[in-house]
This record gives structure tokens, sequence and C-alpha cells, in this order.
């Protein structure tokens, strides 16, 4: 890709960048069976426009057929409304610039395409948790909460029971026509977005690929320091075999003390390594069967595996203490004392670079998929990363114009909408050309020494950006990304979710109730028996079935039940 030599010169802000991506990882980015991921790739011109390539696909124009007259007359209610009216709405939202996000010229945008003035009441992130609890106790509570399903312990049925927020079964048809077209193009929405009774207790932020529904890529997975592999002359590992041929090899770089680091409970979110034995790190399902990773076959053969690497010494030593993720992970590998790590999140050896970890002008990481058993085997990722759906948002009992709200949060789902807070204003922070292509201006460019990264700017002069709703434009996060980390995240995004539990199955109250007294001492005897094994502490032979007992002893086949009715009923939704 041709990059714009005035963006190479002006790098993002890294600690920006890295929280960016965190969110979406977390919230996300991306929990479910895999997807294609697009292979469009984006381009340079010639005029120093740095571009997005997005050529128009069927996708995009059934959005655009959904959406058709949003900005006129749709059954009776047309934009910009004569008078105006006002929403107040609350946001975990946290930007050093603006202070409301009024001043944001993509919000002003949005006001004046539909004369409708939001009062914003903004929480810190960090403190979001406990303004929320604060405001509901108050009884002071707005039209619209973003995030709710975040923040409220009994969850969002639980909020409409107790007349917090109000149920839009019968709303959501009737005012919202833009959202429900989207759900209704896509079986895996029309499953999430409902109870397992059916209602419409939300309405949730749908992820785009400027504007096509398309689950967020991976932002995160497992890195190698590739510049060893480079030197060593070895390929990128795929199977359980080349990797641990990688990490021998890496065991005789100088200074190198653990060529792999794997987290401290031996296994991840993510089951970076149980996977490639066909099982995950808790629980997870295979064609519609719920189990229970720890206590199948695979995760013996997975213990005895690495039970082996740590004798080796291919293992970091302390694991049990060291943090696989990215800023312990940067101490250890950008300073050569390690060569590979899971959990990595968007960052590149630039970045790595520019944050201090390293001074190795041939230090490069590069992303590499979840290992195989055998070459040629699908690589699963038991984490969905690639959720359609993000934050909820719930209309309260306390607001006074129900329609009002549902309309407004339905033009959000607009493509215009969707441009106006990830883009910001076309003509002044981006051009869209005939051919689909997106490119920042020279205006917003000549801005980015200013506010440091191209993000920064945006969301001090244009957008919520990770904080907004409706249609979440993830994709136009490209335009300021390094090549080497949207290559990376489509490493990571090739891996199936096949075999995660979906994000928004539910379990009834007392389901949870009996679940949460249950799993927390089955979660810790596991986590401690694996590290067990693995450091040789326990003897994998004589006390695996002593532990599968124990597993049985503290209620495992009834979280098993329980886990399975959630999962047979969200199937059925």
């Amino acid at each position: 890709m041709k990059r714009n030599k005035k963006v190479q010169g002006k790098r993002m802000s890294l600690l920006l960048v890295v929280c960016l991506l965190m969110v979406c990882l977390l919230a996300a980015c991306g929990k479910e069976e895999k997807k294609e991921v697009s292979q469009e790739t984006q381009g340079g011109k010639d005029t120093g426009e740095q571009t997005q390539d997005k050529p128009e696909t069927e996708g995009e124009e059934a959005l655009e057929d959904t959406q058709a007259g949003q900005q006129g007359e749709v059954e009776g209610w047309s934009w910009p409304l004569a008078e105006q009216k006002e929403l107040s709405m609350w946001i975990a939202w946290s930007n050093e610039y603006a202070m409301d996000p009024n001043e944001l010229l993509g919000i002003q945008a949005i006001e004046q395409a539909t004369n409708v003035h939001v009062n914003w009441i903004t929480v810190a992130d960090q403190e979001a948790g406990e303004k929320f609890g604060l405001m509901i106790a108050s009884g002071d509570i707005p039209d619209i909460i973003r995030g709710a399903n975040s923040y409220y312990s009994g969850g969002l049925s639980k909020m409409v029971e107790e007349g917090i927020s109000i149920d839009l079964t019968e709303e959501v048809p009737a005012y919202m026509p833009t959202y429900l077209g989207l759900i209704e193009g896509n079986e895996s929405l029309q499953r999430d977005t409902v109870t397992d009774d059916g209602r419409r207790v939300a309405v949730y932020t749908i992820t785009s690929d400027f504007g096509r529904v398309e689950g967020e890529r991976a932002w995160g997975g497992l890195c190698v320091r590739q510049d060893w592999l480079d030197e060593l002359g070895l390929e990128t590992p795929v199977t359980i075999e080349d990797w641990h041929q990688v990490l021998t090899a890496f065991k005789g770089v100088e200074g190198c003390e653990a060529p792999l680091m794997i987290g401290k409970n031996g296994t991840d979110t993510y089951g970076n390594w149980v996977s490639a034995y066909g099982v995950g790190p808790a629980f997870y399902q295979k064609d519609g069967v719920v189990k229970y990773g720890p206590a199948e076959q695979g995760y013996w053969e997975y213990l005895n595996t690495f039970r082996q690497w740590y004798e080796e010494g291919l293992i970091d030593k302390d694991f049990m203490a060291n943090d696989a993720g990215f800023m312990a992970a940067g101490e250890y590998i950008g300073t050569g004392r390690a060569g590979a790590s899971a959990n990595i999140v968007g960052l590149t050896a630039d970045v790595w670079k520019t944050m201090g970890y390293t001074d190795d002008p041939d230090f490069f990481l590069s992303a590499v998929p979840y290992p195989v058993l055998k070459e040629g085997d699908t690589s699963y990722v038991l984490f969905n990363m690639r959720d359609l759906l993000k934050e909820a948002v719930v209309v309260t009992a306390s607001c006074q114009d129900v329609e009002l709200a549902c309309r407004y949060l339905d033009y959000w789902y607009t493509k215009e909408c969707m441009l106006y807070d990830s883009l910001g204003i076309e003509g002044d922070s981006y051009t869209a050309e005939d051919d689909g292509t997106y490119a920042l201006t020279d205006s917003l460019l000549e801005q980015v020494a200013t506010y440091q990264s191209v993000l920064g700017t945006l969301a001090a002069k244009y957008t919520l950006l990770t904080s907004d709703f409706g249609l979440y434009n993830w994709a136009g996060l490209d335009i300021s990304s390094p090549q080497n980390t949207i290559d990376q995240s489509l490493i990571w995004s090739e891996a199936s979710g096949a075999m995660a539990l979906p994000t928004y199955m539910t379990m009834t109250d007392e389901e949870a109730f009996e679940y949460a007294s249950l799993y927390t001492n089955i979660q810790t005897l596991s986590q401690e028996y694996t590290v067990k094994v693995i450091t040789g502490a326990s003897n994998l032979e004589q006390d695996y079935d002593t532990f599968l007992s124990k597993l049985e002893g503290c209620g495992l086949e009834r979280c098993l039940a329980i886990q399975q009715a959630a999962l047979d009923r969200y199937l059925a939704r």
C-alpha cells in the first residue's frame, strides 16, 4: 500500500491508539463463528490524500435501500424536524480536548440534520460504573442511556422489570425502520438483539465496514519476534511442532529468558494454545453441545505438552507472576528477554519503539495464526472477537417522548450519520470519491501535529469515535492505521469462533445465581491445577482422575446443564 508521506511524518498518538484498540477488542471486536474477512486493501492516491478503498457492494446497496428517504419523510416522520426537540443521554466518554460532545462538528451536523438537541451527560470511563450506580439510585435518570449492559448488574431484562428502562418490542418496528432493516437481513442479529422470550429490551450498536454489516476485525492475538525468525532462518510457526522448533531456537538467542509468555493461569480467554487440541480453556461448544475444556481429553494433551515445554525452558519460568498482556510483554519482548506472547493488542514494531520498549533498529513484530496440531487444520479462537453487536442503548422510563427517542436513535443507523460520527464532515475532514474511496483531507492532516494523531484530531474536533452508537464504522480506523496493524488484524481474524459460546445467550436469574455460586470454585480449581501441572508441582498421570473427581464435586455437571439450557434457548430464538 502506498502510504501518505504526510501521515508517515505525523505518527498516531500511541497511547490513544492502544486504548482505542483495547476498547475494540474487549467490547467487540470481535465473539462468534468465523466470518469471511474482507480482503479489500487500502490504497494511496498521487494527490497525497490517504484513502480507504471501499468498492460499492451488494451489502452497501441494501443498506442504501433500507435507508432510502431517511433524510426525507418516512411513515409520516421527516428530518429535520420543523421545531427543535431535546433529549438527554448518558454516556461514558473521555475526551481531553472537548468537554461536551456538542462541541464536535460531527455531532453538530447530526443535530442540524435532525433538529434534535441532545443534552449529553458524560462520565469518565474509569468512573462509569460508580457514576451509573449513583445515577440510578438518585432517580434522576435521562431519556437514553448508552452502555447499560455494562453497568446494570441485574441485566437489561431486569432493568425493564424494575422500571428503569422500557420494553421496546413494539417501538422498534413502529419507529426504527432503519435499525430493523439491518437486523432482518442477518440471522445472527435476529437472535442477538432479542431476549429468549423474543422481547427487545434495548437497541444495540451494530458493527459495520463503511455501512455493510460486518464483524470488527480482531485487534489482538499471538505475536512473535519476526526479526528473530528471519535471523534464525525459520518460517512462521503454524503447528504445535513448528512452535516447538521455533521456541527451542529462541532459547539460544542471547539474553532470551522466556521464549514464550503464556500468562498467569497457563491459559487465556482466547484459547491461543489449548484450542489446537480441540478444546477451550473453559466452557465452549461443539455442534450445539456445551463442554468444559479442562475435563476433556484435549486439555490433558495440552497440559502434557506444556509441561514438557516448561521443563525444556521454552516457557517463561515465572509465568505464574507475569501477565502476557501488552505492557508486561513489552518489557520482555522489547528488551529481548522473550520471543513470543499472546494477547498483544494491535501493537506494531513502530509502536513498541516509540513507547520506549526497545531501541533495537532490527526489532520487528509479526502476528501469527492460532496454532494447530496438523497443517491444514482449522484454527479456533475461544473469544468472540468479531461480534456484530457492541454496546446496548436503552430508552428509560423517564423519557417523555419515546417516539422521538426511538426515531432519533434510528437516525444513527443511517449511513449519513455513520459518516458524520466516524469521519466527520465531508469536504472538511474527509472526501468521498465516486469509486467508493474515502480520503482524509489535507486540512485535517495539517491539524494532526496539534492533536498528535489522526484519531486524536477526529476525537478532538469531529466524532465520538469508540463512544458512539448506532452504526459503528470500525473500518474507518483503517484510514489512520499503519498497514502493519491492518495486516496483523487480518491474520488474527482468520481463526474460527465456532467453538465459542454466543455472547448474547443469557441465563435466567435463578440459573445465574446458582451458576455463580458453583463456578467460582470450579474456575479456581482448574486454574490452580493447570499451573501446578505445567510447573511440575502436580503429576499429570497420577493426579488427573482426582482433579476430574473434584470438578464433579464442585458441581461441574450442573454448570454444564445451565450453560446448555442457555444455549438451547438462544438457538431457539
